[in-house]
């Protein structure tokens, strides 16, 4: 089925980590390969009820009542492929374990969903890959950008940070 789909669609969805051919046969048939009604991808994302929802009127952000909270079909695949990559040892599991370790499974969840439909659109409006870099090459990144971090705040606040030698 798998070959059936990227023959006539002329891309692979299933290469994405936690789409599986369901996932990809439900995503052809809501959208097709042709996604030109939406110029961005924060708009795709949004259209998928993936987005977060920020209530903003005259500059000063509003209680978030009730609104559109169920996702579409095709966000409640990805919602369903992003669980199964809890364990994962993949850059997208790798990504829920660290959003799920700072907020709850539920935000994870949605969180990996939204980075997954992010990659859906990048791979069915410019045909870009979804290449896993792993969970080991995901964690360095994760650790490098940290590091940067905390050295820009030290330097703002008049420090130098200086990585420990090993002990005499």
């Amino acid at each position: 089925m798998r070959r059936v789909l990227h023959g006539m669609t002329g891309v692979d969805l299933t290469t994405i980590d936690g789409i599986g051919v369901e996932t990809a046969e439900i995503i052809h048939s809501e959208y097709g390969t042709d996604l030109r009604e939406f110029p961005s991808e924060s708009q795709f994302v949004k259209h998928l009820r993936l987005a977060p929802r920020q209530s903003i009127t005259g500059g000063k952000p509003q209680r978030k009542g009730k609104g559109k909270k169920s996702v579409t079909r095709t966000g409640q695949a990805l919602k369903t492929g992003a669980t199964s990559l809890r364990h994962s040892r993949t850059a997208l599991g790798a990504h829920y374990r660290k959003v799920a370790s700072h907020k709850d499974s539920a935000t994870a969840v949605f969180a990996t969903a939204r980075k997954m439909a992010q990659y859906v659109y990048r791979l069915l409006h410019y045909g870009q890959a979804y290449v896993d870099e792993g969970a080991v090459a995901f964690e360095k990144r994760y650790e490098a950008a940290r590091l940067n971090r905390t050295a820009v705040t030290a330097d703002q606040l008049g420090y130098k940070l200086v990585p420990k030698t090993a002990a005499a």
